[in-house]
């Protein structure tokens, strides 16, 4: 797998392999009035840490989710794998080759 600054490239079969997994995976994240705030982020990235595949579903201010898909690789190292409606999924794989919970 190719890495980019801080986040592993995943090609289109991957991709979808694990929109896949993430399809039976309830949303972990809500984001409602508050928007995208620094503890929003903190909890995205800490999910990710611990479950490498998320949802983050957006009750309100559904706008905001084009900036958390560019904003993912940026302050998160992490890839958008698929975006359905109000609900968007971010994929981080472990750092331990050992520890990863899906190989792609």
């Amino acid at each position: 797998m190719l890495v980019y600054e801080g986040y592993e490239l995943i090609n289109s079969k991957q991709r979808s392999k694990l929109r896949s997994f993430a399809h039976h995976i309830k949303p972990s994240i809500y984001i409602g009035k508050s928007g995208l705030t620094d503890g929003v982020y903190s909890s995205i990235s800490e999910s990710l840490d611990s479950q490498e595949l998320i949802k983050v579903k957006f009750n309100e201010n559904k706008d905001l989710k084009k900036k958390l898909i560019s904003d993912s690789e940026l302050k998160l190292s992490a890839t958008v794998v698929g975006s359905i409606g109000n609900t968007v999924i971010i994929y981080k794989p472990n750092e331990d080759l050992v520890q990863r919970k899906y190989k792609i």
